[in-house]
């Protein structure tokens, strides 16, 4: 039984990590961009509510990801483990999160935060949407001033819940700017070296 949640910022490799653990670990990923994606693609209440905080780049409010992260966990293919992308990511959805958690008698095995400093997050984020728009492949949320807005709120809300749990022992320091193979190896030496798996 492995439960892991991933933390990065935007454009620090979490989605191609997360792909990898998945595969790796055999238990489902559950991320909070792919619900919300999910849920405005099904062109649901929630979905259309969600998209015009995301097409600002803000959060979406911390009620409305927790009930869906909690619904999400409530399937049967999560009974027996799970990877957590994206969620939580600020304190006060950390605090709910954990009482969640507490409540379903699902603690967590480890904290993975891929570390990557915040002018390379920008211009990773920046390269991604130079590639994706020339394959005609850009998402209405990839301008210039979004991608600023997702750094600044990964700055100022998400970092400093990421540096309280730096305190718990079950957190990995992983070197996200090393290559995406020297950075998958660093993951699988780390969950090993805790008993993950």
């Amino acid at each position: 039984m492995t439960r892991l949640i991933l933390f990065g910022g935007p454009g620090s490799g979490k989605g191609t990590q997360a792909a990898f653990l998945v595969d790796y670990l055999e238990v489902p990923h559950i991320s909070t961009g792919d619900i919300l994606r999910a849920e405005k693609a099904d062109k649901t209440e929630l979905g259309q509510q969600a998209q015009a905080f995301m097409d600002r780049g803000e959060l979406v409010p911390d009620q409305v990801v927790v009930d869906m992260v909690a619904n999400r966990m409530a399937q049967p293919d999560a009974e027996a483990g799970w990877l957590m992308d994206g969620f939580p990511r600020n304190t006060s959805q950390a605090i709910v999160f954990e009482q969640m958690l507490d409540k379903i008698n699902q603690p967590y095995d480890c904290l993975l935060f891929l570390d990557v400093p915040p002018l390379t997050l920008n211009q990773r984020a920046l390269n991604r949407r130079q590639q994706m728009a020339q394959s005609g492949q850009q998402r209405s949320d990839d301008t210039p001033e979004t991608i600023l807005k997702r750094l600044t709120v990964y700055e100022q809300e998400t970092l400093p819940m990421i540096l309280n749990y730096q305190k718990h022992p079950k957190f990995i320091y992983i070197d996200g700017t090393l290559s995406v193979e020297e950075v998958t190896a660093s993951i699988k030496r780390s969950i090993a070296k805790g008993g993950v798996n």
